[in-house]
């Protein structure tokens, strides 16, 4: 089979809604994820010990199960029992909470780096638990994480290509009705690849970039 640059351009327009979609998804996701992430960080660290064990029973449950298996129980399974929502929104839930276990264990491990004398002084300056967390422990909390969740920021990017398996028409979806619907795959894949590659590279610049800030 030979490049046809025809078929190449005139699918272009369906790979960019793909593109659209993918970017629209990791945003919504990430947004999530590091959201629900920090709040699981804080309630696993200030709750009690049974608390503690049900958020870790979460943590475990969310990063122990594959993602396909998630997306398909949310969007085959709940229905039956009444709960229905559209593909879009279920594939972006699923993946924001499973990242933000996988986040939720980022800021913990840089809670755990902040020295005790530090909150000894929050306690001696006579600050109140939230004023606390709120004003000294969280913002460290994220300024340590940057790099580590910016990792996990591009792993939910390239996971966004699941979505395709409950009919969300990402970038790896597009292209795979492209070619399944001219018979023709090489051009559909081969530039859905250097387009995730493209996209990629912002990514892997602010990153190298941040790890040197912080090292």
């Amino acid at each position: 089979m030979t490049w046809d640059w025809g078929y190449a351009v005139q699918i272009l327009p369906r790979l960019m809604v793909g593109v659209w979609y993918t970017v629209l998804v990791t945003f919504a996701s990430s947004a999530i994820a590091l959201t629900a992430g920090l709040l699981l960080a804080i309630l696993e660290n200030v709750s009690t010990k049974l608390g503690r064990m049900f958020v870790r029973f979460l943590l475990e449950l969310f990063r122990g199960v594959p993602i396909l298996v998630l997306l398909y129980f949310a969007f085959y399974v709940l229905p039956e029992v009444g709960f229905t929502l559209p593909a879009m929104p279920i594939g972006i839930a699923v993946l924001g909470v499973v990242y933000a276990a996988f986040c939720s264990e980022v800021y913990r491990g840089s809670l755990v780096t902040i020295p005790a004398e530090l909150r000894e002084a929050c306690v001696a300056l006579s600050l109140s638990p939230s004023t606390t967390w709120r004003c000294v422990l969280v913002p460290l909390m994220i300024k340590r994480s940057i790099p580590a969740l910016l990792n996990y920021v591009l792993a939910l990017f390239r996971t966004s290509a699941f979505l395709f398996a409950i009919g969300v028409p990402v970038l790896l979806g597009e292209a795979q009705v492209a070619g399944y619907e001219n018979f023709r795959y090489l051009e559909p894949f081969t530039i859905a690849g250097l387009i995730y590659i493209f996209m990629n590279l912002p990514f892997l610049y602010l990153i190298c970039r941040l790890k040197d800030k912080h090292v």
